[in-house]
């Protein structure tokens, strides 16, 4: 059996070649382990030319919402490449898993959820044609994740990949999936919203892994929010804390106070990342936040007094956007001084709650999957979504303009 897994391009980020896809690595490993040994891993990331030599008996495609349209022209071209050998052709991740009908007619298997076990068993069947499983597979979540190896960092450069943290190359780790709260903008499709939580022995002997193997002394950890579990977070900071290492984290404020931030920041944090969305109360109570604008900007301080940096993530353009909310947001970023900032343009994915509900809130759009990033090139963002008092050129006015006065033109990346 030669199994292919492939990543495709992110050509609307300024450098799609930043961080390795976990998720993949983590589909290596689990089948590798079931005895599956001939995997590669395309990542066109940093490197959008497909050869013509591309050839496999299973191959796994992931896909996010505005990759979607390219995974879609990158299975048409691998299957003409590769005519002459029946493949099955299978697709996973965050777009399919909340909208599985759109792949249905062009993939053998439409993955949704967590890959790991629908995936070997794909494979299983493709390598001996018995226990076909449904086109759409969708399996109960590993409970214990602890079980799950570590992703299979050798299938690729894994020190290619350029992103830092103070200087120092690092890389990604996670551990944790799925998050419990409500927030109706996201689509927590892949992970859903039960919490499996990785116990820090297990977490700590990932990082020496990675410290001994690879060489890495900075590290992102991409949990959703990485400090749900406090007593899993002390214990973890007090195992990291000898290590020597320094690390980012993304964190909310009502799971953290003073004593945590004290904790985090001795055990080489250096960063954190806060989901702060907008200014305005009203905004985040209409997207069920359940956050407050003041507990955002306690934290933020406590952190700035702890030694911590922050880096806020803010939405332009959620339902109910008009422009007194928008100048709370200037405001409340007048006021927090923050490291960083990043500004996107609300994009609502299929999964999410506002995606499903359109009509129970102050907002228009239309799917537009190949402008449906995020996060991108400056000049370069467009939106289709409007709300009632402001139309979706003047979304992406207030957009660029906040980017221009609060965004540090060095973090531009």
């Amino acid at each position: 059996m030669k199994i292919l897994l492939i990543n495709p391009p992110s050509r609307f980020l300024i450098d799609d070649n930043v961080f390795p896809t976990l998720g993949l690595l983590y589909l290596s490993a689990y089948l590798k382990r079931s005895g599956y040994r001939d995997i590669g891993l395309l990542d066109l990331n940093g490197n959008h030319s497909l050869s013509d030599d591309v050839d496999a008996d299973v191959i796994g495609i992931y896909s996010n919402t505005p990759q979607f349209p390219e995974a879609v022209i990158l299975k048409n071209r691998i299957k003409d490449i590769n005519k002459n050998r029946k493949a099955l052709y299978v697709i996973g991740g965050p777009h399919v898993s909340g909208k599985p009908e759109d792949a249905v007619e062009d993939f053998d298997f439409v993955v949704c959820g967590e890959g790991e076990k629908a995936f070997l068993d794909i494979v299983k069947y493709a390598d001996s044609g018995n226990g076909r499983p449904e086109k759409i597979v969708k399996y109960p979540y590993i409970k214990n994740i602890d079980d799950i190896p570590f992703p299979d960092r050798d299938l690729v450069d894994i020190r290619g990949y350029h992103y830092f943290i103070d200087g120092k190359l690092a890389t990604t780790v996670i551990t944790s999936r799925g998050c419990p709260f409500s927030c109706q903008f996201c689509a927590n499709n892949a992970w859903g919203k039960t919490v499996r939580l990785r116990s820090p022995e297990n977490v700590t002997q990932e990082i020496k892994e990675l410290m001994d193997k690879y060489g890495y002394r900075a590290f992102m950890f991409f949990d959703d929010t990485m400090t749900l579990d406090r007593p899993r977070m002390e214990r973890l900071c007090d195992m990291l804390k000898g290590l020597g290492i320094i690390f980012r984290c993304f964190t909310r404020a009502d799971t953290v106070d003073r004593a945590l931030l004290k904790k985090m920041r001795a055990s080489g944090c250096v960063e954190v990342g806060m989901g702060i969305e907008s200014g305005s109360q009203r905004i985040l109570d209409i997207s069920r936040k359940s956050e407050t604008v003041k507990e955002q900007m306690s934290v933020i301080k406590m952190c700035r007094e702890t030694g911590l940096r922050v880096k806020g993530f803010f939405i332009i353009g959620l339902p109910g956007e008009d422009q007194g909310s928008i100048g709370e947001t200037i405001s409340f970023l007048e006021e927090a001084r923050l490291d960083d900032i990043d500004v996107t343009i609300f994009k609502p994915y299929p999964g999410s709650g506002i995606y499903r509900n359109k009509g129970l809130f102050d907002i228009n759009f239309v799917d537009d999957y190949e402008h449906a990033w995020f996060k991108g090139k400056p000049g370069d963002y467009q939106t289709t979504v409007s709300t009632k008092a402001l139309k979706a050129e003047d979304i992406l006015k207030y957009r660029d303009e906040i980017e221009a006065k609060f965004k540090d033109k060095r973090k531009i990346k």
